[in-house]
C-alpha cells in the first residue's frame, strides 16, 4: 500500500523524525520516510521519486541542516513540480531559506519544536485531516480537543480530481484569506437560507483555513454511498437503485486508503432533508456519493456526483446509461470511474477486481439484497423471510455466492437469537458458508460466517481467529467481521483488543443498533460504565426492546430504576417471538429487587419453555447459579460446555459472572474445551 505522507529531512535530524513516525502512525497515518540512508543517483531516482508521486502530501522538516541539504531542496522541488500538497514543519526557529521560498510561498507551517512536540503534533494531525490525509479517528477527535493553533494554511496546488469540478471556488477561497473578516461578519446575511449557494460554499471553505473551527474537519477518504433518489417510471427503479449502491459500497470497500461506510447505516439517510455537512458531520464521512437513477423503455440512466461534505462543492459528476438488462454492466462501469475518481488512479490489480461480477443477474442480486435487509432484522419472521429471498437467489443464479452466505447467517443466528436448535440448523449453515467461499474464495463474508460457527459452535478457537483475520484482509471496511471478531476477542477473554475492534465496526457503520449493542457491552467490560450507558441508550433509541442493550442498561449496569428495568422487559416479552432473554432479564431484575418468589416464577417459566432443558442449558446453569444452587448450576454448565452452546462461551468471559469464573471447577470445565484464557494453567 503506497504512503500518503512523505517525509523529506537532513540525516542529522533522524532521531527526532523517527520519534515523529512513530506519533503519527500511531495516529493511523501511513508514512514513508528514507529511514536506510538510501546513496547514490540510481537508488535515489528509483526509490525517492516514486514514494513522492504515490505520496499525497510532503512533510518537508525545516532545520538549520535541512536547509542546507541538496536532496531536501530535490525533494521539494521534485513535490512542487508534481504539483503536491506540501506542509512544512519547522524542527527549530532556522527559518525558511531563500531557496524554498518559491515553493513555500503562502503556506503556513507547524511548529514541531523540542519541548512542545506533543502541541506540534495536534497542529499537523490536523493540517493532514485536512489536506485528505487519512487520520484514525480517535486522534483525529484528540487533535480537535487542542487548544493550540493549527499552521495549516491554503496547500500550494489544490486539489484537482476531475473534469466536472468547481475550481474557481478556490481562487476566491485564496482571495478571501485576506477579507476574512468581512466575511465573518457578512455569514449573518445567509442564514436563513434553506439552499447552498455559492457565496456559502465560499464561506464554508474560507473557514477551514481559520485555526480551530468546532464542527469536526472530515477526511475525504471516509465515504458514504447514499440512496439513489429514484425518478420511476417503470416500478422497478427502486430495487435498481437499492442493488446499484448497495454493489458500488462492496466494490469499494476492499480498495486501499478508503473506508467505506456499510450500507445500513447510509439507509438512515434515505429521503434526508438534511445538508451534505450535516450528514457528513452525523457519519463522519468527507466524501457524499449520491446521485439519481431513472428507468424507461427498457433503458436506465444513472446520475452521480460526489461531494466534499467540509464545503458542500461538488467534487465530480457524471451521467451513465445502457440497456436494463445490461445493468450489473453498467454497475461495474460506474464504480470503475466512481473509485479512479475517488483515489485518484487505480492500479492494475484494483481494475480487475472491480471488474469482476457477483452475479450476471440483475433479479439474482435484488432477491439477495432484499433478503440481507430481512436478515438484518434480526426477528424470527426476518430471518424465515430472508431464507425465502436468498433461495430464490440461488435458483435465479446457483453460481452466486452471496446468497449462500446470507444463508449460513441465517441459520447460526438463528440458534443465537434461540430460534433454532443447533442440531437442526449448524450443519446447514457450515455446508452454505463453505459453499460460498468454493463459488468465490475471495468472499470475506464467507470467512467471517465460518469464523462465528467454529467460535461459538466448534470450540475452534485458532480456525476462527484466522477466518476472522482473513475476512478483515479480504475486505477492511466489512462492519460485521469487526463487530464478530470482536465477540469472538471478548469471549477470549482479550477486552481490550476487542473494545479496538468494536470501535472500527462503529466507525464503518455508525448507526448500527447491533454494533450499538455490542459497544455498551464491550465499554461494561473495559470498566467504562458511562460509555456503556451511552451506547446501551443509542441502542434503544433505535429499537426500545432490544435485549442485548437492556441486559447491559438495567443488570449489568446495576441502574437503580430496578421497576423500570422490569417494565422494558415486560415490553419487551409482550413484542418478542424469542421469550427467553426478557424472562431471564425479568428473572435478574426481581432478585436483584429481592423478590425471590417472582424471580422462582421466572425460572419456573424458562425451563418450561420446549428443549430449554436440552438445547438451552447455559441458561439454566445461569440460574440455579444466581439462586446459590452450585451442584445444579455446574452440571447444566457441563451440559451446555459439551452442548456447544453459545452462552456457554459467553459465560466464560462475561464480567458479570467473574466471581464463578474464579472457582477451580468452573476453570477446570474451560481448560478441557482448550479455551484460551484457561487452557495455560
Amino acid at each position: 500500500m503506497n504512503a500518503e505522507v512523505f517525509i523529506s529531512y537532513a540525516s542529522e535530524n533522524r532521531t527526532r523524525i523517527l520519534d515523529l513516525v512513530e506519533r503519527l502512525r500511531k495516529a493511523g497515518v501511513s508514512v514513508w520516510i528514507d529511514q536506510m540512508g538510501i546513496e547514490g543517483a540510481t537508488m535515489w531516482s528509483q526509490e525517492i521519486v516514486e514514494a513522492i508521486d504515490s505520496c499525497k502530501v510532503l512533510i518537508l522538516a525545516i532545520s538549520e541542516q535541512s536547509t542546507e541539504s541538496e536532496n531536501v531542496v530535490k525533494e521539494l522541488a521534485l513535490a512542487s513540480e508534481r504539483r503536491k500538497k506540501i506542509l512544512p514543519v519547522c524542527l527549530d526557529s532556522s527559518g525558511i531559506p531563500k531557496s524554498m521560498e518559491y515553493q513555500l510561498a503562502g503556506i503556513q507551517r507547524v511548529e514541531y519544536v523540542e519541548k512542545e512536540e506533543e502541541r506540534g503534533l495536534q497542529a499537523m494531525i490536523r493540517s493532514l485531516a485536512k489536506l485528505g490525509v487519512t487520520v484514525c479517528d480517535e486522534a483525529s477527535e484528540e487533535a480537535a480537543k487542542d487548544p493550540g493553533i493549527a499552521s495549516h494554511g491554503p496547500s500550494h496546488q489544490p486539489r484537482y480530481r476531475g473534469a466536472k469540478r468547481n475550481s474557481s471556488v478556490w481562487l476566491k477561497v485564496v482571495a478571501g484569506i485576506a477579507i476574512m473578516a468581512i466575511l465573518a461578519l457578512a455569514g449573518a446575511l445567509f442564514m436563513n437560507s434553506s439552499q447552498v449557494t455559492l457565496d456559502q460554499a465560499e464561506k464554508k471553505a474560507v473557514e477551514e483555513t481559520k485555526p480551530l473551527a468546532k464542527p469536526m474537519t472530515l477526511n475525504t477518504n471516509r465515504v458514504v454511498v447514499l440512496p439513489f433518489k429514484t425518478i420511476d417510471t417503470s416500478g422497478e427503479t427502486a430495487d435498481l437503485g437499492y442493488g446499484l449502491v448497495s454493489t458500488l459500497t462492496s466494490k469499494l470497500q476492499p480498495l486501499d486508503n478508503l473506508t467505506v461506510i456499510a450500507n445500513e447505516s447510509a439507509l438512515k439517510f434515505k429521503n434526508t432533508d438534511q445538508s451534505p455537512n450535516e450528514i457528513g458531520q452525523a457519519l463522519r464521512v468527507g466524501t457524499i456519493v449520491t446521485g439519481t437513477i431513472q428507468t424507461g423503455g427498457g433503458k436506465v440512466q444513472v446520475s452521480i456526483r460526489t461531494i466534499d461534505s467540509n464545503t458542500e462543492e461538488v467534487n465530480w459528476s457524471g451521467v451513465f446509461d445502457n440497456e436494463i438488462n445490461q445493468f450489473i454492466d453498467l454497475q461495474n462501469q460506474i464504480a470503475t470511474e466512481l473509485a479512479t475518481e475517488l483515489k485518484g488512479g487505480l492500479v492494475a490489480s484494483e481494475t480487475q477486481q472491480l471488474s469482476l461480477k457477483a452475479t450476471t443477474k440483475p433479479e439474482a442480486q435484488e432477491q439477495y439484497l432484499v433478503g440481507r435487509r430481512e436478515w438484518n432484522k434480526r426477528s424470527f419472521e426476518g430471518f424465515e423471510s430472508a431464507i425465502k429471498h436468498f433461495e430464490r437467489a440461488i435458483e435465479l443464479d446457483p453460481d452466486y455466492a452471496d446468497p449462500y452466505v446470507g444463508l449460513s447467517d441465517v441459520y447460526h443466528l438463528m440458534v443465537y437469537y434461540n430460534y433454532a436448535t443447533r442440531d437442526e440448523a449448524i450443519p446447514k449453515s457450515k455446508k452454505y458458508a463453505e459453499t460460498a467461499k468454493e463459488k468465490n474464495p475471495n468472499l470475506a463474508k464467507a470467512y467471517t460466517s465460518t469464523g462465528w460457527i467454529l467460535h461459538m459452535f466448534e470450540h475452534n478457537w485458532s480456525g476462527a481467529e484466522e477466518n476472522y483475520r482473513k475476512a478483515i484482509e479480504l475486505n477492511p471496511n466489512y462492519a460485521t467481521g469487526y463487530q464478530w471478531y470482536a465477540i469472538y476477542l471478548n469471549n477470549t477473554g482479550r477486552k481490550k483488543e476487542a473494545l479496538e475492534k468494536v470501535k472500527k465496526a462503529g466507525q464503518l457503520d455508525p448507526t448500527s443498533m447491533i454494533i450499538k449493542a455490542v459497544l455498551s457491552l464491550n465499554h461494561y467490560e473495559t470498566g467504562n460504565n458511562e460509555m456503556a450507558l451511552k451506547y446501551a441508550n443509542e441502542c434503544l433509541a433505535l429499537s426500545p426492546v432490544f435485549g442485548g442493550a437492556l441486559t447491559t442498561k438495567y443488570i449489568r449496569l446495576k441502574t437503580e430504576d430496578i421497576g423500570e428495568g422490569i417494565g422494558k422487559f415486560k415490553e419487551s416479552l409482550n413484542n418478542n417471538k424469542n421469550p427467553l432473554t426478557p424472562r431471564m432479564g425479568l428473572f435478574k431484575l426481581y432478585l436483584k429487587k429481592g423478590d425471590k418468589q417472582a424471580a422462582l416464577n421466572e425460572f419456573a417459566e424458562v425451563i418450561g419453555y420446549p428443549k430449554v432443558m436440552t438445547e438451552k442449558c447455559g441458561m439454566v446453569a445461569q440460574m440455579y447459579y444466581l439462586l446459590g444452587k452450585k451442584t445444579l448450576a455446574y452440571y447444566w454448565l457441563e451440559k451446555a460446555i459439551a452442548n456447544y452452546e453459545p452462552l456457554s462461551i459467553e459465560l466464560s468471559a462475561d464480567t458479570e459472572f467473574q466471581d464463578w469464573q474464579k472457582e477451580p471447577r468452573f476453570r477446570e470445565m474451560y481448560k478441557k474445551i482448550n479455551h484460551p484464557m484457561y487452557v495455560n494453567e
